[in-house]
């Protein structure tokens, strides 16, 4: 297997995208380019970006009242709300661990996420109703590998689900020539074993102030850093 080599997970993606479905869940391990993919391949416009916590409010979603002085507030519309009419026909929402979602969340993500016809919100401010554009698409994202563990109604929404389980040659071309082959290794390693593409941008980085070694005992540790310096030799003879 080449090193670049796409693999069946992201050829899937490209398939349902190119198809011209919009709602789609991408899960597996952490660092393997589930949000960059969302926020770059196949995007109509803007690309909003929503990252779900325990503690994420309503309001985060869809927008909050702000002060803006003198005694006066303006509302300011959150991401989904932003995606739904981005250039009136709709832009790409994001959605990171959505299986950390609060319930006061997950019921307006269930909401923004429905289908075109039956999705809509009431602007505080105007009264006016509004609809996602014909063009709105979402991606969400989670590192669960049981999507059991998603409530049935969201998971509901997004018949699509691949399972990512190598990182995009997109993204790995944005690292080092030398490190794309053991980043990509490193990303099909089993669990204990397994290094996340965020790792290899960071010894990236820190390589060239700090030497491989130093970086290597910094990001990756001392049970990886032998192995990720060994193919870096094997790499370069």
């Amino acid at each position: 297997m080449g090193a670049l080599e796409v693999g069946q997970c992201w050829l899937d993606v490209a398939d349902v995208f190119a198809a011209g479905v919009k709602r789609v869940l991408l899960y597996g391990p952490p660092g393997t380019g589930k949000t960059y993919a969302g926020l770059r391949l196949a995007v109509t416009g803007v690309a909003e970006r929503l990252v779900c916590t325990e503690d994420l409010t309503s309001g985060e979603i869809t927008g909050t009242w702000m002060p803006v002085g003198n005694g006066r507030w303006e509302w300011r519309e959150g991401p989904a709300i932003r995606a739904w009419h981005h250039n009136e026909v709709g832009g790409r929402l994001v959605i990171d661990e959505v299986d950390r979602a609060s319930g006061d969340a997950l019921s307006t993500l269930l909401a923004v996420t429905d289908t075109q016809e039956s999705a809509r919100w009431r602007n505080p401010e105007t009264g006016a109703w509004v609809r996602p554009g014909p063009e709105f698409s979402v991606v969400m994202t989670t590192n669960v590998e049981d999507l059991h563990y998603l409530p049935s109604a969201l998971r509901d929404r997004f018949p699509v689900a691949i399972r990512i389980d190598r990182p995009h040659p997109s993204a790995l071309l944005t690292l080092s020539e030398d490190l794309r082959a053991p980043a990509m290794s490193a990303s099909l390693a089993e669990e204990a074993r397994r290094l996340s593409l965020r790792q290899f941008y960071a010894f990236d980085t820190l390589r060239s102030s700090l030497g491989s070694e130093r970086a290597a005992s910094l990001v990756f540790g001392p049970e990886a850093q032998s192995g990720v310096l060994d193919a870096l030799a094997i790499g370069s003879l």
